[in-house]
């Protein structure tokens, strides 16, 4: 495969254990670069988070989320490919439970069936998903 322009190139790279390790080091060998370029209104310019504020963010949650009860409890996640939706992601693996993440797609039916199997305690999801998790 690559084994003429690659060969015998070593590169350098950090041991990870798992994504709170992930998050925590990218927080300290990274804090003040940006991790994630976001438009807080649509067709407006991006706003830039430095992973030092993406590491705050999931801990806040994650914070609420046990002051809420849900520590070890299963919290699904459905909305759109966003920051918001992968701050509620690693909040909810990095201590708080188990992360459930449905496919927003998914019709109403579906979507309560696989809540109810999943024994979800929580959800967390975005406005453009509102009337089919209210259906659900």
């Amino acid at each position: 495969m690559n084994d003429k322009k690659f060969k015998d190139v070593l590169y350098e790279f950090r041991e990870i254990s798992d994504l709170k390790d992930m998050v925590n080091t990218s927080a300290e060998l990274f804090s003040e670069k940006d991790a994630y370029l976001i438009k807080l209104i649509p067709g407006g310019e991006y706003t830039p988070i430095k992973y030092k504020r993406f590491k705050e963010d999931i801990d806040a949650l994650g914070t609420k989320l046990v002051e809420m009860g849900l520590k070890g409890k299963k919290v699904a996640v459905v909305g759109e490919n966003s920051y918001k939706w992968i701050v509620t992601y690693l909040a909810v693996t990095n201590g708080t439970g188990v992360i459930v993440p449905l496919d927003r797609e998914l019709p109403a039916k579906e979507m309560a069936n696989l809540i109810t199997r999943a024994e979800v305690s929580a959800i967390v999801y975005s406005p453009k998903t509102e009337k089919v998790m209210a259906e659900a």
